[in-house]
């Protein structure tokens, strides 16, 4: 059993208990319906919401973090589901006018839902603004769990052309200094030859994450292909993102990454090349000189000057 789900076992299992007892006590002290007083729609209406406040409890649980926000949302979700399974069962078994407990049951519980499931939306709300303020560099003004990268917490090549896209629709009506900078990390092959694939992983996550907080609010930083990085820069001009390239450079090559096993330090070290948005009219255009930059660079370096 998934550990979040070890973790809500009992609220579960009091729910199961309590939808369980409800059952025994409306087949013990009501009459069952003939077939043909079913009320389809009210059937459909109310079973097909059940049906779903159940699926929403089961992705709640599987994929949010445990917290309050967690907690308030699902407590909620289970009182909605209660009282909907209450309603359903009116729809399947008649139970007499002198029992009142039945109306109880059925009202009581959805007010303390809404409200737990309100305060739950508010915290979210919350944490959201946060998580995007977080993830501002990272994902710009659009996001779409599809158009992110497997292994780094960023968007992928896709993402990126799609913004570099906008970016240079933009700049051809309202000309303004933007750049792209693209990083390469040096020999990181050999690292992954030596270390393995999954310190190679773990290195592209530590990478990442030192880039996106030397990045200012509104860059935009992606992972584009293998070990490569790109950046858009918008308000910049050549002059100031080879600036920045440099500086990353360098915080790279002096960041202290060891590896998790034996603690021996991995040196990193980057190639960054850059141009101007402003002077081409394709994203394949751009890019291709990008490309052709870093291969230059990139064969600059011998063998003996690499630090890896």
């Amino acid at each position: 059993m998934p550990k979040y789900f070890a973790y809500y076992r009992w609220p579960l299992c009091c729910i199961a208990i309590a939808c369980s007892v409800s059952l025994w006590l409306f087949i013990l002290l009501g009459q069952v319906k003939s077939f043909a007083e079913w009320n389809w729609v009210d059937i459909l209406g109310e079973g097909g919401a059940t049906v779903f406040i159940g699926i929403w409890i089961f992705f709640i649980i599987k994929s949010r973090p445990l917290g309050r926000v967690t907690n308030y949302i699902f407590y909620g979700l289970c009182f909605i589901f209660f009282h909907m399974w209450m309603d359903s069962l009116d729809e399947f078994i008649r139970m007499s006018k002198e029992i009142i407990w039945d109306a109880w049951l059925e009202s009581i519980p959805f007010p303390i839902g809404l409200c737990l499931f309100t305060l739950g939306i508010y915290f979210w709300h919350q944490e959201e603004l946060a998580i995007s303020r977080h993830m501002q560099k990272r994902e710009r003004i659009y996001r779409d769990h599809r158009l992110f990268d497997a292994l780094t917490p960023l968007a992928d090549a896709h993402y990126f052309k799609t913004q570099l896209k906008v970016a240079i629709e933009q700049n051809l009506h309202e000309p303004s200094d933007m750049s792209v900078v693209l990083l390469d990390m040096h020999n990181f092959n050999q690292i992954n030859q030596t270390y393995g694939f999954e310190e190679g992983t773990s290195i592209l996550q530590h990478v990442s994450q030192l880039i996106s907080l030397n990045l200012r609010p509104h860059d935009l930083l992606c992972r584009f292909a293998g070990d490569r990085f790109i950046m858009l820069l918008p308000e910049t001009s050549l002059q100031q993102a080879e600036k920045i390239a440099a500086q990353l450079e360098r915080m790279l090559m002096v960041s202290a990454y060891y590896q998790r096993d034996l603690s021996v330090q991995i040196p990193l070290k980057a190639i960054t090349t850059c141009c101007s948005v402003g002077q081409y009219q394709s994203v394949q255009q751009l890019l291709s000189t990008l490309n052709q930059q870093l291969i230059q660079k990139k064969q600059y370096y011998s063998p003996k000057r690499a630090m890896v």
